[in-house]
């Protein structure tokens, strides 16, 4: 049995975001199998205490592991398994599986699928946990939704050691059963190491898949337009079949077009040819649909951001029909490391007219402090919501946002030749300051009129519904800056701390001495 930590090497010092750093860690852990978890938990926080970060992927959009706190890691990378479980009578997906592995596993074996992301490398003991949202996910609804157990490796602040426990909505106990329900969208290092997940049925995987592209030139686009194609995109989503998913890419005007994919599977019990006809149908209205708008041009290059960050035009000028495992590899993608910064909001219905203005407005302007070219991979990408995902109540997991329509992601990327853990130091500090200033104040100034960020609670018009716990934002709030509540609001609303079920009641049982926190963590009151 491995019950120690083992020596610190470079690349377990750095995130996938090249901004997070833990220049001081001393240990890292890498379970193997459920005891070497308990054993080496117990090890850690006894030595480390709250210092003691768990990682899977390490994908994390803030330094919630890599920062100059985090004295030892837990990482889980070891634990990849997914398959069926004889004993359980239930899938399985261990937090350590990155999504193409698990998608492999099940689809291969089993001819089942996750509703799971599209960013190949993104470990499931986080993504899952935050409620697993992807590109079936208008078929399917949230991973969340699929989920029946856990396991968990707690901490007893009673007996100071580490306990293995199975949670699940039949679990004998009020206790567990509040903690299942938190781990179906907020357990992000909040309440324990998520070692597995269980699944008594997972969907069937489609057979057929379809991917087209449509894209824009900027210099055809002006202010009434560029509002035109937004109201037309909100209808288009309102409308789509549940099969189809479709991501917008709002992408800076220096990266000369922007463009929308869509992908759409085949439904149960359809050929390949009553598929493959339905979609070219759907393709040539969505193309007159949007033409009528502005005029189509084929895409010169790949259009990025997350998910589905592509390294070719795909679909383009025409619809590529594939089998689903294939659809799954050609927009399964993470994209480079690089330095990167995200904001998420969800919405309910169509952009209001000033927030289209402020959209358009940002989307044109290049900070001071970096060339136009710095930006061409900066976005915001408007990804198709609904459907699967709001036939599920407001309070049946954590995750509250079960009206939304669309869920935004503002993202910027920058890359520079500074050494790991130096990316905001002179002179590249620069570069950083400003990408950051960029989408800071053009979240702002769209959410104006709510004191600027997506608060529901300053919206009588019902349009803004919070944000994404996976797609974490230090800027709405932070424990060290006493504004933490503001942020789990915007990710929980009443699931937070105002319904009888919340999340605040499930930290204090089951980690009352704040042993798992992070800057957005949970909080004992």
């Amino acid at each position: 049995m491995n019950t120690g930590s083992r020596r610190v090497v470079p690349s377990d010092r750095q995130g996938f975001d090249r901004r997070w750093y833990a220049s001081q860690l001393e240990a890292v852990y890498v379970p193997r199998d459920d005891a070497e978890a308990v054993t080496q938990l117990d090890q850690a926080v006894s030595r480390y205490g709250s210092d003691v970060k768990i990682v899977s992927g390490r994908h994390c959009y803030e330094n919630f592991v890599y920062n100059a706190t985090t004295r030892a890691v837990l990482d889980l990378s070891s634990m990849n398994r997914a398959g069926w479980d004889d004993r359980r009578n239930a899938f399985f997906v261990e937090a350590g599986c990155e999504n193409w592995s698990a998608y492999r596993a099940l689809l291969n074996g089993f001819d089942r699928t996750l509703p799971a992301g599209s960013c190949y490398s993104v470990g499931a003991g986080g993504h899952i946990t935050g409620g697993g949202y992807g590109l079936l996910s208008r078929l399917r609804g949230l991973v969340v939704d699929h989920l029946s157990a856990v396991d968990i490796v707690t901490w007893n602040a009673s007996s100071n050691a580490a306990e293995l426990h199975q949670v699940s909505a039949t679990s004998t106990s009020d206790d567990e059963r509040d903690l299942f329900w938190a781990l179906r969208g907020a357990g992000c290092g909040n309440f324990g190491v998520i070692l597995r997940y269980y699944f008594d049925d997972l969907p069937k995987a489609p057979e057929h898949a379809s991917i087209y592209t449509l894209s824009w030139d900027w210099a055809s686009i002006d202010a009434q337009s560029f509002a035109d194609l937004l109201a037309t995109y909100a209808e288009f989503v309102s409308e789509m079949p549940e099969t189809d998913f479709s991501l917008l890419k709002l992408t800076h005007e220096s990266s000369g077009q922007l463009g929308m994919v869509v992908q759409a599977v085949s439904p149960d019990g359809a050929t390949f040819l009553d598929h493959r006809a339905e979609v070219e149908r759907r393709y040539a209205q969505a193309r007159t649909r949007f033409g009528a708008t502005v005029g189509h041009t084929p895409l010169r290059r790949p259009l990025g951001g997350h998910p589905a960050w592509t390294t070719a035009p795909v679909g383009n000028e025409s619809v590529q029909h594939v089998t689903y495992l294939e659809a799954l590899q050609t927009l399964n993608g993470s994209g480079p490391n690089q330095f990167g910064k995200y904001k998420s909001a969800y919405m309910n219905k169509g952009f209001p007219p000033d927030q289209v203005a402020a959209i358009h407005h940002w989307l044109r302007t290049t900070p001071h402090g970096v060339p136009e070219s710095d930006m061409r991979q900066s976005l915001l990408q408007v990804d198709s919501y609904g459907g699967a995902v709001n036939r599920v109540g407001p309070t049946a997991t954590a995750i509250p946002q079960r009206d939304a329509v669309m869920k935004l992601q503002y993202q910027t990327y920058w890359l520079n030749a500074s050494r790991p853990g130096e990316g905001d130091r002179p002179p590249y500090d620069v570069q950083a300051d400003a990408h950051l200033r960029w989408i800071n104040e053009f979240y702002q100034d769209v959410y104006a009129e709510y004191g600027g960020t997506p608060d529901p609670a300053r919206d009588p018009s019902g349009t803004v519904a919070g944000a994404y716990y996976n797609y974490p934002d230090s800027a709405l709030g932070t424990h060290a800056e006493g504004t933490a509540d503001q942020a789990l609001w915007l990710y929980f609303l009443d699931n937070f701390r105002n319904n009888p079920r919340n999340l605040v009641e499930v930290k204090r049982r089951w980690d009352p001495a704040n042993v798992f926190r992070h800057a957005q963590s949970i909080p004992v009151e």
